[in-house]
């Protein structure tokens, strides 16, 4: 380890030691993308020692915890197009006054539900 990789950890430390616990979070977050990239110099250079060919180093995401953790838009959406996909769903089921729901009707609702998911499924496969 490099002696400005050691001064870093050594001044996040002391950051942690000053600033209190409100600010365990981002100072233990600063701490491990600092260690987190010394251990990727050190495999990056083994792996060339070894022989390996590697274009240019891998980039790792940045650390946002597990991969099935909801955001709040995502949660927003989701409970939101449920929301509104049942109130028109009772909308268009009830346009009749009182007698059973048409084919155009059911069909219609289908089709609303159809696109609701896929708003839904597009927007979890582009995170």
């Amino acid at each position: 380890m490099d002696q400005l990789t050691k001064d870093d950890i050594t001044a996040a430390a002391a950051a942690h030691q000053e600033l209190g616990p409100h600010f365990d979070g981002a100072v233990a977050e600063s701490l491990v993308e600092r260690i987190g990239a010394e251990i990727d110099k050190r495999v990056d250079a083994r792996v060339g020692d070894m022989g390996g060919r590697r274009s240019r180093p891998a980039r790792r995401p940045p650390a946002t915890g597990s991969g099935t953790q909801l955001t709040w838009p995502a949660t927003v959406l989701a409970l939101g197009s449920m929301g509104l996909g049942i109130g028109a769903t009772a909308v268009i089921l009830n346009t009749n006054g009182g007698g059973g729901p048409e084919s155009g009707q059911i069909f219609l609702a289908l089709v609303l539900w159809i696109i609701l998911g896929a708003i839904n499924i597009s927007h979890a496969r582009r995170r």
